[in-house]
């Protein structure tokens, strides 16, 4: 396996942390949810890259990367780009987690050519037609404060988190940029991932969580192919590392 390369490359906003490694296969860019940071994948990344090229990265206003003074689905699209062209890549499947499956619909949309699959991880698939969603958004998020976030957090962990993902998704969030919480949950109401995703006509996959349906996620998309793992949280790749990096071979094989 070729040993981990970690850089900084330019994004729209100022500098993205990129972790890369691996060889083998079409390569895997990884987009980690919103609170997150390119570690979080740190269980799978490592089983992966036992047999293909995986990249990871820190979106704007996460983990080591620079904050915005904006935040939106097509920035963070746009950033993704720079990371794919800088690296040189021709080709790839997209892995994105919980917020970020509309950033890899976004991208995917606009770079049909370029990705030969999308997985959504848990993801948002389309939150636009549920106004309920929006509202519940603008209520909850207005004036977020670093202590209310932590407490936003530890509800949305569950009681199916074990305590190593509950301390990893409490670090990472609390290192995220506060002003890019609020912006993108308000960017998750207005995107149309459904319009997205018709765009973009490739393989498209969810490996989700078992449990209680949520007409917000990916799975819900036409054409998507859903594979459950039972027994995890959200943050499913720190709950079952196994499971998870399983069932992304199975679709990336």
């Amino acid at each position: 396996m070729v040993a981990e390369r970690i850089s900084f490359v330019p994004g729209g906003a100022g500098k993205l942390r990129v972790s890369d490694g691996g060889q083998g296969g079409v390569p895997v860019v990884l987009v980690h949810g919103l609170g997150s940071e390119l570690e979080t994948w740190r269980p799978v990344l490592d089983r992966l890259r036992a047999s293909r090229r995986v990249v990871a990265y820190d979106q704007r206003g996460h983990g080591k990367s620079d904050p915005a003074t904006e935040y939106t689905i097509a920035d963070m699209a746009a950033d993704l780009d720079q990371v794919v062209s800088q690296i040189g890549f021709e080709r790839i499947w997209l892995v994105g987690h919980s917020f970020s499956g509309s950033v890899v619909s976004a991208y995917a949309a606009e770079h049909r050519g370029r990705v030969a699959g999308v997985v959504y991880l848990d993801a948002v698939g389309d939150a636009s037609r549920l106004p309920e969603v929006k509202e519940y958004f603008r209520r909850h998020d207005a004036g977020m404060t670093a202590n209310r976030l932590q407490a936003a957090y530890s509800e949305m962990l569950g009681s199916l988190a074990t305590p190593a993902t509950r301390s990893a998704v409490l670090g990472s969030s609390g290192r995220m940029d506060l002003a890019a919480f609020a912006a993108l949950r308000r960017e998750l109401g207005t995107f149309d991932g459904l319009a997205a995703a018709r765009k973009y006509e490739g393989p498209r996959f969810a490996i989700e969580a078992e449990g209680e349906q949520n007409p917000v996620r990916a799975s819900q998309l036409p054409g998507t192919k859903r594979i459950g793992i039972p027994g995890v949280s959200h943050w499913l790749m720190l709950d079952d590392p196994e499971a998870t990096a399983r069932a992304l071979e199975e679709v990336l094989g």
